[in-house]
């Protein structure tokens, strides 16, 4: 009985919610834009996932994403600059959520990024913009993590490559206090420099969760409930 119990007051803790996400890109040359809202496919671990590839005249986009309801929302995208000058990009990614209160705990990464030489003109330049940092974790659009500043160049022969080591937060992610959830997480590149002709792959992750119940205060959930059973059983008996 005092298992039933237990186990009913932590299945009162679950709040499911389908999600949805939103991915949107610019690029500040030509002001060109995309905005989606892929569908989620369901795995059989509970997980859902969407992946796809969009062109813009000045850019290509392929990305994939990860979905879990406790939440997560993660992925990875590959952003290619196709038009002949230096351009700025932002990405965005947005996931809705079922409310959560305060506190949470939050955590996340980006990398380990590569960026290459995709015209086989021997080198290839990524930047952050100014004091922009290059990956933002937002709770209903307000940053609460920022990460990344950096002006990363690779020479050599066609096709070269340079990587930038995985950058984390909130270790053990996630472990960082947060504040509380209305509708939805985010994960931000508000400004990173591409030379032309060239590209960048980038993996993340932003989890916020609400810190898990305490086994006392399941146990005492439990025993308030064992005993509205009981006097319910015994109201019953004296009727």
């Amino acid at each position: 009985m005092a298992g039933a119990a237990l186990a009913l007051a932590v299945r009162a803790q679950a709040s499911p919610l389908l999600p949805a996400v939103q991915l949107t890109a610019t690029s500040s040359v030509t002001g060109d834009s995309l905005s989606l809202s892929p569908t989620l496919v369901a795995n059989p671990d509970g997980s859902l996932t969407t992946s796809g590839s969009e062109i813009k005249p000045s850019f290509s986009l392929d990305f994939s994403l990860l979905v879990q309801t406790d939440p997560t929302l993660s992925g990875t995208f590959t952003l290619t600059n196709l038009s002949s000058t230096t351009q700025f990009f932002s990405v965005t990614a947005t996931m809705s959520v079922a409310p959560l209160a305060a506190p949470t705990k939050m955590g996340g990464f980006f990398g380990d990024l590569t960026y290459t030489d995709a015209n086989q003109d021997s080198t290839v330049t990524l930047a952050t913009n100014g004091v922009d940092p290059f990956y933002r974790a937002q709770i209903d659009g307000v940053t609460v993590q920022s990460l990344g500043s950096f002006n990363l160049n690779a020479f050599g022969g066609p096709g070269v490559f340079g990587t930038y080591a995985q950058q984390t937060w909130g270790t053990p992610i996630p472990s960082a206090p947060g504040p509380g959830v209305s509708s939805t997480i985010g994960v931000a590149f508000p400004a990173f420099s591409l030379t032309p002709g060239d590209s960048v792959q980038v993996p993340w992750e932003f989890v916020v969760n609400a810190p898990e119940p305490s086994f006392a205060s399941l146990f005492a959930t439990g025993i308030t409930l064992i005993l509205l059973a009981a006097t319910r059983r015994k109201l019953f008996q004296d009727a």
